[in-house]
């Protein structure tokens, strides 16, 4: 397979993982969300090796465990198992923009075990905008295009969360 196929085949991924990506950052509720996002991150690790950026490729992959684990897990260690795992992404950088996909899963890692509801939202933006900039570098579109709405969705999910939580206190 030629080298130009084979970047139509990663872009493909990319755009799959957009929708994916709109789709996930919409849920309110948390269980959802991190469901969603783990099946995000597996079109990104296959995305990623497409793009030869294994940095990346290995950052979503363990952010599609991660992601399932803190579904019924939280706790400090295990948020520090899967640091050190993020910490590890910084060893298999291949250009200097890959360490912002690094620098994202961490600030992912410790927002999905600690963090819910709008604090949780908040991380998950921060590490889109970390994203972002690793995809834009690579030249994912899809995944630029996912993580550029994905910073939309995700503020337009805070404000209702936000709303939501305001309307139940007043009315309470």
């Amino acid at each position: 397979m030629s080298e130009q196929h084979i970047y139509l085949i990663a872009q493909l991924f990319g755009f799959f993982s957009f929708a994916i990506g709109l789709f996930a950052f919409y849920q309110k509720k948390d269980i959802k969300l991190k469901l969603w996002m783990a099946g995000l991150c597996l079109v990104n690790t296959l995305h990623f090796l497409l793009l030869n950026s294994f940095s990346s490729a290995f950052c979503a992959t363990v952010s599609m465990i991660r992601n399932l684990i803190t579904i019924k897990v939280r706790s400090r260690l295990m948020m520090m198992v899967f640091m050190l795992f993020s910490i590890a992404g910084f060893f298999s950088i291949q250009r200097p923009s890959e360490a912002l996909g690094v620098m994202g899963m961490c600030v992912g890692t410790y927002s999905l075990f600690m963090l819910d509801g709008i604090k949780l939202r908040l991380g998950l933006l921060t590490g889109s905008l970390l994203w972002l900039g690793n995809n834009l570098a690579l030249g994912s579109i899809g995944g630029s295009l996912l993580e550029a709405c994905s910073a939309i969705m995700n503020t337009l999910t805070l404000y209702r969360l936000y709303r939501d939580k305001n309307t139940a206190l007043r009315l309470g």
